[in-house]
């Protein structure tokens, strides 16, 4: 299994362009299902997707600011957001991950 060691704030808090490439290059060739969270226009609905089991996922989120890299969505095998309803459409970081994380096992527990 590949362990990423934590970026925090003081290690500069984002990966440069060319390491997020790479980094979904090679969880692709490890047979994770790369799944981004940002709202786009391509985005779905995080309960309306299935998440595959047999691959395993990597979850990829961006900060709080400036999102997933954009360069970095291309390369994901889909995009999922937490639809939100009123004037805002962003959600804080540390409160989608679990929301996102808690489907996926719902489902895998389900099968």
């Amino acid at each position: 299994m590949t362990q990423l060691r934590d970026q925090g704030a003081d290690d500069g808090d984002r990966l440069p362009d060319e390491a997020s490439t790479n980094l979904t290059t090679d969880q692709h060739q490890l047979t994770y299902q790369i799944i981004g969270m940002e709202t786009t226009d391509k985005s779905k609905d995080y309960t309306k997707v299935q998440y595959d089991a047999s691959k395993g996922v990597a979850l990829v989120l961006g900060n709080e600011v400036t999102g997933v890299t954009a360069s970095v969505l291309p390369q994901m095998d889909m995009i999922v957001e937490i639809p939100t309803y009123g004037v805002k459409n962003s959600l804080n970081v540390a409160s989608c991950a679990p929301i996102v994380l808690y489907e996926i096992l719902r489902q895998w527990n389900a099968e």
